[in-house]
């Protein structure tokens, strides 16, 4: 294991003379590190990207039937409360790390520090993939619920497609605008989506089917919790979480990230376990505990549109499916930052294509790195359509499902990353938040881990070759950013250096003109 120290981090090497401009030498406008703006997003506004990125209402739509269906039944609330304290015990570690590193690149930062440069170019690389995976996904759903929303009140055939493209280039802009106005939209539309489950639960304490007097706690019965097939249930379950770990990406950009980052991880956790555990509680007390899963099965992906109009009525299912369209661009949007950030952070450093490191000069977004995530997206939803693909069974179902098993692997390779950054670091010494809390994340998200490969065909739709084929992809990732750490190893070294320079990343000089040999090879 290589030791990258963890208070003072390697600085670039001087440029031989005449190699390449001296500090003062201006750069054109946008094409130089400006730094992302620093003092921009309070605890609100990260709450809202961890919250869209998780996607409540997607949650509710499309994974509600699953794990009531196929998963553990009637027990699915309580397997929202197991992901949930786990990831919570995941969490007091990673935001102890977060103290002492200030990165856009949370997961290549943190494995960098406690496993290695090596591992921590794979995690960065694991880290992209599925974030650009999980994203892909999402646009394949918004184009389909899009065009199942407004091609029947309009009587046209937009294809789905044409919908994801205009997605693409709004969530652009937005990438471009920077994270404070991204903030503002998401927050209007996460509002409008937890309000919208919020109604359906306190309809759900008055329907006629079920009176709240006859409501059962046997949802959170460890028996009923346990039984069924758990593995898809837990799975699922944790895959509702996902985005709550880029927390910490947004450190730089955060006012006192050593406290907002803290809260607003914990908070999203928290809010989310109750809010899942909570509606799913009420939903399937409110269509009694004995249908909901012949309901459920019978339905399939309209299950909530069913369930609201047979809770609420008066067609509520059309303000769902409007809010399921919105909802699905909030994710959209956050895991597009998460990305450009990431690549931002290896350009800024100069690992990568340099320009992704570029930064506009009065909103300090980086613009390069918005538009090359935007176009490799953008590569694959043309693909899809050029094949004639179903964007909801394969590219949302496929693309999601693989990327929710790499964002998996990434928390538990980060869980021990910061179990061993502890134990060679002296910056914090409780054992609870250095030892005992990353431990049981270890074990937890193992579990999880395991859980996931195991019901592999629940999760992408697919089984056999193909399936072995597309889980292939998470570790050729990893492997692929192991191995370029490897080759900067042994044939640029100076460049292999700056790896663990993973903290205080402003520190890092601008990037050279076009056309100026590299000093540090």
């Amino acid at each position: 294991m290589e030791n990258v120290t963890a208070s003072h981090p390697p600085r670039r090497p001087a440029p031989p003379t005449g190699t390449s401009p001296s500090p003062d030498t201006p750069l054109p406008a946008g094409r130089r590190n400006h730094g992302l703006k620093q003092n921009s997003l309070g605890v609100p506004s990260i709450f809202f990207y961890i919250i869209a990125a998780a996607s409540p209402l997607t949650v509710v739509v499309a994974l509600f039937p699953i794990i009531i269906g196929s998963g553990n039944g009637v027990g699915m609330p309580g397997a929202f409360v197991i992901a949930a304290v786990v990831l919570m015990i995941f969490a007091v570690g990673y935001v102890a790390m977060s103290r002492h590193v200030t990165n856009a690149g949370a997961f290549y930062a943190y494995v960098t520090l406690g496993l290695g440069r090596i591992a921590g170019l794979g995690s960065a690389f694991l880290a992209i993939f599925a974030y650009n995976a999980i994203q892909a996904g999402l646009y394949g759903g918004f184009g389909y619920y899009a065009a199942e929303l407004i091609n029947p009140r309009l009587g046209v055939e937009i294809p789905w497609w044409a919908y994801a493209f205009v997605g693409l280039l709004l969530c652009l802009g937005l990438g471009v605008q920077g994270v404070h106005s991204g903030a503002k939209v998401l927050g209007v539309f996460m509002t409008l989506e937890v309000t919208m489950i919020t109604i359906l639960s306190a309809f759900s304490l008055f329907g006629d089917a079920v009176p709240v007097s006859q409501f059962s706690f046997e949802p959170f019965a460890p028996s009923v919790v346990l039984g069924g097939a758990l593995g898809v249930a837990l799975m699922f379950a944790h895959a509702s979480f996902i985005g709550f770990e880029g927390s910490a990406i947004y450190g730089e950009e955060a006012r006192d990230p050593a406290r907002t980052i803290p809260r607003a991880t914990y908070l999203s956790i928290a809010f989310m376990g109750v809010l899942y555990a909570v509606s799913g509680w009420l939903i399937i007390n409110a269509l009694g505990v004995d249908k909901v899963v012949g309901i459920a099965t019978e339905t399939g992906g309209n299950f909530i549109f069913v369930a609201s109009d047979t809770i609420i009525g008066h067609n509520i299912s059309l303000l769902f499916q409007m809010l399921i369209v919105t909802a699905t661009f909030a994710a959209i949007v956050t895991f597009h930052n998460n990305v450009a950030r990431y690549t931002f952070s290896l350009g800024r450093q100069g690992l990568i294509w340099k320009p992704l490191g570029w930064t506009l000069p009065r909103r300090q977004t980086p613009w390069v790195a918005s538009i090359v995530q935007s176009v490799t997206v953008g590569i694959v939803i043309a693909l899809f359509a050029l094949f004639g693909q179903d964007p909801f069974a394969t590219l949302f179902t496929w693309a999601t499902g693989i990327g929710t098993v790499g964002v998996i692997l990434s928390q538990l390779v980060a869980g021990i990353a910061i179990f061993a950054f502890f134990r060679k670091s002296d910056v914090d010494k409780r054992p609870w938040n250095t030892v005992i809390a990353p431990l049981l994340a270890i074990v937890g998200l193992g579990g999880f881990f395991v859980l996931t490969l195991d019901s592999l065909d629940v999760l992408l739709g697919v089984q056999g070759t193909m399936a072995a084929i597309m889980l292939s992809l998470v570790f050729i990732a990893f492997l692929a950013g192991a191995a370029y750490g490897v080759y900067l190893k042994v044939v640029a070294p100076a460049r292999y250096a700056l790896v663990g320079q993973a903290l205080n990343e402003r520190d890092v000089p601008e990037p050279a003109p076009a056309g100026a040999s590299e000093a540090t090879g």
